[in-house]
């Protein structure tokens, strides 16, 4: 069985879907082939955090965003048995939408998938990182209020050099209170330091990319030892230039230092990936082996999120 830990919501949804929705919402993404435009320019321009702000705007009501979950949830059961998928609240607050709302509209989306195909689809909060502690409070704010089951972890994202790790172990500290599993990106854009600064500050039992530990051998050394799992979404990291091809990429000596380590999508729709493909291509284009793949799979199975 398969599973991902490290999906995004509006980086994930089917083109049709994104498109469909567009349009009906005057987005410039429902015209023709704007989306698939606009993607090849991020990828020239390696704007890939604008890009994925623009799907965040086609978005205009609750509605919008329980189609979408349906549409994910469906195709993410085509591959997958367990899937975790970020959301961002303070996303939706910003462009005018009442979180609690778009909230309950995805949870009821993802169940109506859920209950059509089988598949565990679960979400975890995301705060943003360059938007502080406060932001992330209120993230949390959201969770003891709605109280959804489906919910079982919380992260950050956005910019690694923006705010220091340090400053949000208080919200780290609260989630874990609340039952919540703990992530972090950290290790993607900023080097091996951030990786250390994560591991120095906050309870975590994930970290999301990670791979720039691989720089540094006493803070790659250090997360093998720590039990965090990596979340490793190696088309992503090629796709924003973190890494310039696949001959340069750190997977295999991650997974040489014997870090606990599984691969993710990210954002498949905008990375033209998907979960299983993420495993063929360490498989075609790095030589792992189907027995470390194997290995890969089962940490992805040990580290999920929520009743076992």
């Amino acid at each position: 069985m398969l599973a991902d830990l490290h999906l995004h919501f509006e980086g994930s949804v089917p083109r049709n879907t994104l498109v469909a929705i567009a349009a009906r919402n005057r987005h410039a993404f429902g015209s023709g082939d704007a989306f698939e435009r606009a993607l090849a320019a991020s990828r020239q321009s390696r704007s890939f955090l604008r890009l994925f702000a623009d799907c965040c705007r086609l978005y205009s009501s609750p509605a919008d965003y329980r189609e979408a979950a349906v549409a994910l949830g469906k195709s993410l059961a085509d591959e997958l048995a367990h899937a975790e998928i970020y959301v961002s609240p303070e996303i939706w607050l910003r462009f005018g939408l009442d979180p609690s709302a778009v909230l309950a509209a995805i949870d009821a989306g993802l169940a109506e998938a859920e209950n059509e195909t089988g598949a565990r689809l679960l979400l975890l909060l995301d705060s943003v990182r360059q938007w502080g502690p406060d932001a992330a409070e209120r993230v949390l704010d959201l969770q003891e209020r709605t109280k959804l089951p489906r919910v079982v972890g919380f992260g950050i994202g956005g910019e690694e050099d923006s705010v220091a790790a340090a400053a949000f172990r208080p919200a780290y500290e609260r989630a874990r209170r609340l039952g919540l599993g703990t992530a972090i990106h950290a290790g993607e854009w900023a080097g091996a330091d951030s990786v250390a600064a994560a591991l120095d500050a906050l309870p975590l039992d994930r970290i999301d990319h990670g791979v720039r530990a691989a720089e540094d051998a006493a803070v790659l050394a250090r997360l093998a030892s720590s039990g965090v799992t990596m979340c490793v979404a190696p088309s992503s990291n090629l796709a924003t230039s973190v890494y310039d091809g696949w001959a340069a990429h750190p997977l295999s000596r991650i997974i040489e230092a014997g870090a606990p380590v599984c691969l993710s999508a990210d954002d498949p729709t905008i990375f033209a990936t998907s979960t299983a493909e993420e495993y063929r291509r360490a498989r075609g284009e790095l030589g792992v082996s189907d027995a470390v793949l194997d290995g890969m799979r089962k940490a992805a199975w040990n580290a999920r999120f929520g009743p076992r």
